[in-house]
């Protein structure tokens, strides 16, 4: 199961665009499992409240659907959550408060994920690339015996936690949110994955999980490409996925000030492009 995380399309004074996003679900449909809409690669956390709820009031999405409403308190993170329930959002996927960390407790753990269940289904976040936030396997153990906390995206590229997950964790849903190192997190359990890439070539990722299920080892050509594609735009971010995405004539816009419009990756992007394109992998 892939779901592309989405980008937010803008345009270049920062505005959100929800026609655009629309215009790009309607694309990525016929080629994904489901969508998150304002995770990371949505550029979320540059967003405030009423923007989110505008992006998300009247989409139309007919898989399932992640909305990504982690905050730095619990109140915030529910009127980010009250918003993607109303909008008809399956899951909230949420980050933990990251810049007091250290007044993360095992009873602040509970408090946060606990309240954001009241509204809606959650999955857990851990994306330790961004939070800089410590999330220690015991304290997702316990929360995953909450009723409405159902799974999780681990973005660590860590095989040992989905292992854990998989030995300690029974009836967990995991999702990996790292592109590199896919088929190990099949072979460890992972259910699926949310990726950044998976909003330009989402086959390609496809199809290296389902070798990996299906034959227990993926072929080294279409392992080779995936890890250069995920390394690449891993590498490149929301600002280079935006770019490929205008280069393939979607209405991807821009990233919001103060970062830039274009990748210094860019060149070595247009290379790849043209061989996904080549070999069928691109939308």
């Amino acid at each position: 199961m892939i779901v592309p995380a989405l980008i937010t399309p803008m345009d270049r004074s920062g505005r959100p665009d929800a026609g655009a996003l629309q215009e790009i679900i309607d694309r990525l449909e016929p080629s994904v499992d489901g969508f998150l809409v304002l995770g990371s690669t949505g550029e979320a956390v540059t967003l405030a409240p009423e923007e989110r709820r505008e992006l998300l009031e009247g989409l139309k999405v007919r898989k399932p659907f992640w909305v990504g409403v982690g905050d730095e308190s619990l109140p915030l993170a529910r009127r980010h959550a009250e918003a993607a329930v109303a909008a008809g959002a399956d899951y909230l996927l949420a980050m933990p408060p990251r810049f007091y960390d250290r007044a993360m407790t095992r009873e602040a753990f509970a408090t946060y994920f606990h309240g954001l269940a009241e509204v809606g289904e959650v999955w857990i976040y851990h994306v330790p690339m961004f939070t800089k936030t410590d999330f220690p396997l015991e304290i997702i153990r316990e929360l995953a015996a909450h009723p409405r906390i159902t799974g999780m995206k681990d973005s660590s590229g860590d095989v040992n936690r989905l292992i854990y997950y998989r030995a300690h964790v029974p009836g967990f849903t995991v999702f990996s949110g790292n592109g590199l190192n896919l088929a190990a997190a099949v072979a460890s359990g992972a259910r699926g994955a949310i990726l950044a890439v998976g909003n330009v070539a989402p086959r390609l990722f496809s199809a290296v999980m389902d070798q990996q299920r299906n034959n227990g080892e993926v072929e080294q050509e279409l392992a080779a490409l995936a890890y250069d594609t995920a390394v690449l735009f891993g590498k490149g971010g929301a600002v280079l996925i935006k770019q490929a995405l205008r280069f393939l004539g979607l209405p991807a816009g821009y990233p919001r000030p103060p970062f830039p419009p274009e990748s210094p990756y860019w060149l070595e992007a247009e290379r790849l492009l043209g061989r996904l394109k080549e070999e069928g992998w691109l939308l």
